[in-house]
């Protein structure tokens, strides 16, 4: 494809390529992948190859090139269902429904832990790059998503900014940071009259890059309209100005996509387990404005896989990375002298207690940082436990090094 690209895209891409060799695996490496990452970052090379590798490193660390493998959790399936509808019939582009004004988000915050939540978002964008590479196979063009947020049925309550401006933005954040481009234009339709109050508390939060993409329509508009501007009538469903209907003549193509209409049932919250005990039986660190705190461990060889087991809670935003040395020494190295195996990302804070288990690459010297850089003011009160365990999640035995805070 490289032979279609500008000069200056193809000396980017090669570059990106050459440089992230070793990270790239074959699922992944493809011209409009890395070009992807040029397009970004304005072609910046340098800048988007930092991003590229924490991004290939991020994919890593969560295996995302199986994940489709991974079993799809049941009440985010039931009630935050993300919709690929298919090919708009335009330009290459794919159609995919996000009905959000029907989703329970606090509900959704209360029954699932964050890993979970993570891990279901990236099988989607997983399976939405799967099917924006096959069709740039097929077509030899680039492609995006042409993204439809519904918000009907969005009401206003007093939880609603924060979960907006909180879990919800950093969720967007962290899948626009590893997978930049992928949206060629959000529409965002049946806006409520309230929708200026919360795009205002949004807006400043979001790149200028995106905020660009985003076209907001009220309920009154002709948004449909703007729909079929962007998409042939056939690829769209009936409810949202197309004549698509599926094999049971559903308007809303409901085979296909998943419409929540009800509240998450409270025997569904998530209740403390030994894995995810209570917050409070964790070990609490405060993390002053702009600091972090690591916690370093010194793991025994072994000729069988290792994973590191987080339990984590947090009621605001912060910062996680694990870096790992085989080098006994690496005790005394400052973090950006390791290998960042889980490379420094936001989480949203949430009312569970998550529990992360990730392979890590061996024995040696791990180190988990916390952070709240994001923080101009305020200390965070982060709670963790951290064990090791092997591959039948048995926990093996290592040593907790005194922890430092910076």
């Amino acid at each position: 494809m490289l032979e279609k690209f500008s000069e200056q895209d193809r000396d980017v891409v090669k570059f990106l390529r050459e440089q992230a060799s070793t990270l790239l695996t074959k699922t992944y490496d493809t011209d409009y992948n890395l070009l992807r990452w040029a397009q970004g970052y304005n072609h910046n090379a340098d800048e988007a190859l930092v991003h590229l590798t924490r991004h290939l490193k991020f994919r890593k660390y969560y295996d995302l090139d199986n994940i489709h493998e991974r079993k799809s959790d049941p009440i985010l399936e039931k009630y935050f269902p993300l919709g690929l509808v298919g090919p708009t019939g335009k330009d290459n582009k794919l159609l995919v429904v996000e009905c959000a004004g029907r989703i329970d988000l606090q509900g959704i915050l209360l029954a699932v832990q964050l890993n979970t939540f993570l891990t279901q978002r990236f099988r989607f964008q997983e399976r939405m790059l799967s099917e924006i590479n096959r069709m740039e196979r097929e077509n030899g063009s680039q492609s995006s998503v042409t993204y439809i947020l519904d918000l009907e049925g969005l009401k206003l309550d007093s939880k609603l900014l924060n979960v907006v401006t909180g879990p919800y933005r950093i969720l967007w954040a962290s899948v626009y940071s590893n997978y930049p481009e992928w949206i060629d234009e959000m529409l965002v339709v049946n806006a409520p009259s309230f929708i200026a109050m919360l795009w205002k508390a949004i807006a400043p939060l979001l790149p200028e890059r995106t905020r660009n993409k985003v076209k907001i329509f009220s309920g009154s508009s002709d948004w449909k309209a703007e729909v079929l501007k962007r998409c042939t009538p056939e690829s769209v469903p009936v409810h949202w100005g197309g004549t698509k209907v599926d094999k049971n003549g559903d308007t809303k193509c409901r085979e296909i996509l998943n419409i929540p209409n009800d509240l998450i049932p409270k025997t569904l919250y998530w209740v403390p387990t030994p894995e995810a005990p209570k917050f409070s039986d964790l070990t609490k660190i405060v993390i002053v404005s702009g600091g972090n705190h690591v916690v370093t461990f010194r793991v025994p060889f072994s000729k069988d896989p290792i994973s590191i087991a987080i339990n984590r809670f947090c009621e605001r935003t912060y910062s996680m990375a694990v870096y790992h040395s085989d080098d006994d020494g690496a005790i005394d190295l400052d973090l950006h002298q390791m290998n960042d195996w889980a490379p420094d990302f936001d989480y949203p804070g949430m009312p569970t207690v998550d529990r992360v288990i990730a392979p890590i690459p061996g024995g040696g010297i791990v180190k988990v940082k916390f952070g709240n850089e994001q923080a101009w003011f305020r200390s965070l009160p982060v709670y963790y436990r951290i064990s090791f365990v092997n591959a039948c999640d048995q926990p093996i035995a290592y040593e907790c090094i005194a922890p430092t805070a910076a």
